[in-house]
């Protein structure tokens, strides 16, 4: 069993990832990520923000490229990786205490948004056999021409003019409303049998 501080931070993008090198060439982006823990008061039983903590992720090589590309300030993050605290003394000679995260995994926090994925197609191996590659290049091919036929296009851009129609309260609302809707409709149809 290795050891070390491991941790899930779930929290929002409080600034643009920033890409840079290090003196070996390799790629870091650095995140910084913020998270506000929502706290019950027990007098008046009203919830309310907590005090915001502000974490320093870095995100190395491949995942690092990949948080620049997807990742934006405000967006909702979830970050899986080990930590470490180190103390230093700033230029006002004030002690600060500080939690680096380097991440493992990073993704769009699901619960608050929608997001899409795209998959990098990664280069060819070296010594790999091309009339394989071809032919897996037609499978996949084909696979998505198959996807194609299922898509329909008009509903998409039909959905798109009635968001673009809404404000976002009222897309919010909506989305609500149906998923309340689907819920009863769910609750009251018979179980399918298997």
């Amino acid at each position: 069993m290795s050891q070390g501080g491991y941790v899930t931070l779930v929290g929002y993008v409080a600034q643009d990832p920033i890409l840079r090198q290090t003196k070996n060439g390799v790629l870091v982006t650095d995140l910084r990520v913020g998270a506000t823990p929502r706290v019950q008061d027990r007098v008046t039983n009203e919830w309310r923000d907590g005090d915001t903590s502000y974490y320093n992720v870095s995100c190395w090589r491949k995942l690092g490229e990949n948080v620049r590309a997807s990742l934006h300030k405000g967006d909702p993050v979830m970050i899986k990786g080990k930590f470490r605290s180190r103390t230093f003394t700033d230029n006002n000679g004030v002690t600060r205490n500080v939690i680096d995260i380097m991440a493992d995994t990073v993704g769009h926090d699901m619960n608050r948004g929608v997001a899409n994925y795209i998959r990098q197609h990664r280069p060819a191996a070296a010594g790999s056999d091309p009339a394989a590659e071809a032919q897996q290049d037609m499978a996949d091919d084909r696979e998505l021409s198959d996807d194609r036929d299922l898509i329909d296009d008009e509903a998409i851009e039909q959905f798109g003019r009635e968001l673009d129609s809404l404000g976002e309260a009222e897309v919010a609302t909506q989305a609500l409303e149906e998923g309340e809707a689907a819920d009863v409709t769910a609750a009251s149809a018979p179980p399918v049998p298997f």
